[in-house]
């Protein structure tokens, strides 16, 4: 049960694993995916050429150097040989030589001394010694080191004794050189008298006869039953430092922090016991693997460099196409049908341009087709928002003038009869005044109820006030004709068709009928010029006038905290055959965000219940209609302007003269 339980969650760990990588790698991008695999391709190649490379070439550095050391000991140990027999044939020579025996035998140091010194200074010896059958030095011969040879007498005697000729390493005293030594019996009538020991020293100069490599110093350590005797190298001379052991290859060992390639080899054949060891600094080495280590670092880097640049260009070569399809599918996907992508090959990646470049081409077709269908649409809503509000301005001012109609129709008729009646009524006051001024001339004293009732009536204020009351009347009787011939000049009921009109009388009709609104301190100015006859539909310019300085009106009363509140109406003409209507306020102005909605229709800036947003557009259309201009400026804080641009001729009227 156990194993079962393990093994699913084994599973489902395994599982949810697999689908976090999955999930991961979905989202890593196609330039990533094509870039990552090439550059680890491409550096693990680097890596294995540069790896290569540097093994084999410093494996034939060591190599070369191994042989060279090899060469230098096997050098060195023939050199040796050949000066040890050399020495050994020359102490051979001068032991045969009868005036030195004779001269041992008969004790004739100076007669020696001349004898030897043709062979010192012909075979260049550094040490020759005389000793008789004894041991004892008779003469002894050489540089200023020469006393410094540790030689041992007994030791020789005793070979020399035996006949024997031999060559031996001896150390020098104070000195960190060797000197090989070869000696020989002297004998006299074939009795041994004596011995001769010649000595050549190796120098510094010498031993770098012995190198094959001129940039770097050979140096060479003598041994002898373990003791140094002889070195070139400071750094060991003082030191109590062992060679390695005799090897057939050379020995990698550092010294005070540097490194040398040693060899130890044996010379029992010159001298018993002794070693040399021959060391070969390994800087040049070093110093050529380093330069070689630092070309192939800047090989691998190069390389790496490049392999990115080519893996990018590679990478962008793959990928762009599909960036390309990407992007012009968010271009599609935003509306944008013009832009094709490029097919820049033959193969999968091509043939997929070319299927979106045809579903492009389908797609903006369907557009088009979308589009204009839309316009249509878009055409019919405005007309028909057009036509509703025609018909609803139309019923309405059909209403209107009919309203208008009849209350002017059923006021003018007593208005009529009453204003002219008053001047009748005027005259006959008079005359009954006339008629009283002569009964009081004829009659100054009437009889006391009259006067009574006279002083009842107050006659003196009835006469001064009535002809005043009865002027009153025909004031307010004419007051309610103007009011009346105000109403029918603003309805134009009765004239359908292009007028010759006076603006400022349908902008006057406009302002008497709003008079009751221009309160709150709303003061209208009025700057006329002097404007010709415009060919218009009266009744319509009327309400363009009373919709836009209703509207200033309103926007004044919703300034209550204003004092000084303005509306000014300038006229001008423009040109010969243009007038120009500026209606402008002060109030606070309308927001820059909206101006340019102000002529759509049911649009309005006015609260719920206060504005039916019709009132601009129609008097937009009426503008247009009468093939004229309107504009609004509006500045917060400073108030609105509407310019209206009138031609002086109706383009109907127009057209007709010039047919």
């Amino acid at each position: 049960m156990q194993t079962k339980v393990g093994n699913t969650i084994k599973y489902t760990i395994g599982n949810r694993v697999t689908w976090v990588a999955k999930t991961l790698y979905s989202k890593i991008p196609l330039s990533l995916k094509i870039i990552v695999p090439f550059l680890g391709v491409s550096l693990s190649l680097l890596l294995l050429v540069t790896y290569t490379v540097r093994f084999g070439f410093f494996n034939n550095l060591e190599q070369r150097l191994v042989e060279e050391v090899d060469n230098q000991a096997a050098l060195v140990v023939r050199e040796f040989s050949d000066r040890s027999q050399y020495l050994l044939a020359q102490a051979k020579l001068i032991g045969e030589t009868k005036a030195i025996a004779r001269a041992i035998e008969q004790k004739d140091t100076n007669n020696l001394k001349q004898n030897l010194l043709p062979f010192k200074t012909i075979l260049r010896l550094d040490l020759i010694k005389v000793v008789d059958a004894r041991g004892a030095t008779i003469v002894q011969l050489g540089n200023a080191f020469s006393a410094g040879v540790l030689l041992r007498n007994e030791a020789i005697l005793a070979r020399l004794k035996q006949g024997l000729e031999k060559s031996d390493l001896v150390g020098i005293k104070g000195r960190n050189q060797a000197i090989l030594v070869g000696f020989a019996p002297i004998k006299y009538n074939n009795t041994i008298v004596g011995g001769v020991i010649i000595g050549s020293r190796f120098t510094n100069e010498q031993w770098q006869q012995f190198s094959f490599d001129d940039r770097e110093s050979n140096y060479f350590a003598i041994f002898k039953f373990g003791q140094m005797i002889a070195t070139n190298l400071p750094q060991i001379s003082a030191a109590s430092w062992q060679p390695p052991p005799p090897n057939p290859h050379p020995t990698r060992l550092t010294i005070q922090r540097r490194d040398y390639l040693a060899k130890t080899v044996a010379l029992s054949d010159i001298s018993h016991g002794a070693l040399t060891a021959i060391l070969h600094s390994t800087a040049a080495l070093d110093r050529t693997e380093l330069l070689i280590s630092q070309r192939l670092d800047s090989f691998f880097w190069w390389g790496a460099i490049i392999s990115i640049i080519v893996g990018a260009w590679v990478a962008k070569f793959i990928a762009q196409p599909i960036i390309n399809l990407t992007r012009n599918v968010r271009w599609i996907a935003n509306g944008d049908f013009t832009t094709k992508v490029p097919v820049t090959c033959g193969d999968e990646v091509g043939e997929l341009a070319e299927a979106f470049n045809f579903m492009v081409d389908k797609l903006a077709n369907r557009e088009q087709k979308l589009n204009e269908r839309l316009h249509q649409l878009q055409q019919a809503l405005h007309d028909l928002k057009q036509a509703q509000s025609q018909l609803i301005q139309a019923e309405k001012m059909s209403s209107l003038g009919v309203m208008i109609a009849g209350i002017a129709h059923e006021i003018n008729n007593p208005v009529n009869f009453i204003s002219g009646n008053i001047r009748y009524a005027s005259d006959y006051t008079q005359n009954l005044f006339d008629l009283v001024d002569l009964y009081q001339q004829y009659y100054p004293k009437p009889a006391s109820s009259i006067v009574d009732y006279l002083d009842a009536i107050d006659w003196e204020f009835l006469r001064d006030d009535l002809p005043k009351l009865l002027s009153s009347m025909e004031m307010g009787a004419t007051r309610i004709q103007a009011i009346i011939r105000s109403l029918r000049n603003f309805s134009r009921l009765d004239e359908a068709e292009i007028k010759l009109v006076d603006l400022h009388e349908g902008i006057d009709s406009t302002l008497l009928i709003l008079n009751n609104r221009i309160k709150n301190g709303i003061t209208v100015i009025k700057l006329y010029g002097k404007l010709p006859l415009v060919e218009c539909y009266p009744a319509q310019l009327n309400q363009v006038f009373m919709n836009i300085i209703s509207n200033g009106i309103d926007a004044l009363d919703e300034c209550e905290a204003q004092l000084d509140k303005q509306i000014t109406i300038r006229t001008k003409t423009i040109g010969l055959n243009q007038v120009l209507v500026e209606i402008q306020d002060n109030g606070s102005g309308i927001n820059p965000s909206v101006i340019n909605k102000l002529f759509d229709p049911f649009f309005t800036t006015k609260a719920v219940g206060k504005g039916t947003g019709l009132g601009l557009s129609i008097a937009y259309q009426i503008i247009e209609k009468h093939g004229g201009k309107i504009s609004v400026t509006s500045i917060l804080g400073q108030g609105t302007q509407f310019a209206i641009a009138l031609p002086v001729k109706h383009e109907k009227t127009a057209a007709i003269s010039r047919t």
